[in-house]
């Protein structure tokens, strides 16, 4: 017994669900999961950036206050830039990556919605079809 045409697009709207849903939860659902840790670390990193800062800065302050020699205030704003542009380099590389996983997550959702959508149609139309086939 061979298949009809309307079972092969029902079983082949199924496996486009399937699929759809394959690379929401193997692709698409690892990709927030790492982008959102990658904002996560990006916030504590930007906190951790302004502290470092301030304390920097205080020190700056207080050396200035005490009349340290000038080599030691000197140091200190060395170390502090020093610190500050390992941060920065940091910035620029979360934000690259964003910008190159956006557009590659956009295109696979409407990938997914439309593979999603084109699968219910023909597992519908396949039910509907089946049934009508009973009813003869």
């Amino acid at each position: 017994m061979g298949f009809r045409v309307y079972q092969l697009g029902e079983l082949f709207g199924i496996i486009l669900l399937l699929g759809s849903t394959a690379m929401q939860m193997f692709y698409l659902d690892p990709l927030k999961r790492e982008i959102e840790w990658r904002l996560a670390a990006f916030s504590t990193q930007q906190s951790a950036q302004v502290q470092i800062k301030a304390i920097y800065d205080n020190r700056i302050e207080v050396l200035q206050a005490l009349n340290a020699p000038a080599e030691k205030i000197t140091g200190a704003r060395t170390a502090r830039d020093e610190t500050l542009n390992r941060f920065k380099s940091s910035d620029a590389d979360i934000s690259d990556f964003m910008i190159a996983k956006e557009g590659v997550e956009d295109n696979l959702q409407y990938i997914v919605l439309a593979l999603f959508a084109v699968g219910t149609l023909l597992a519908g139309f396949g039910r509907a079809m089946e049934m009508r086939a009973h009813r003869s």
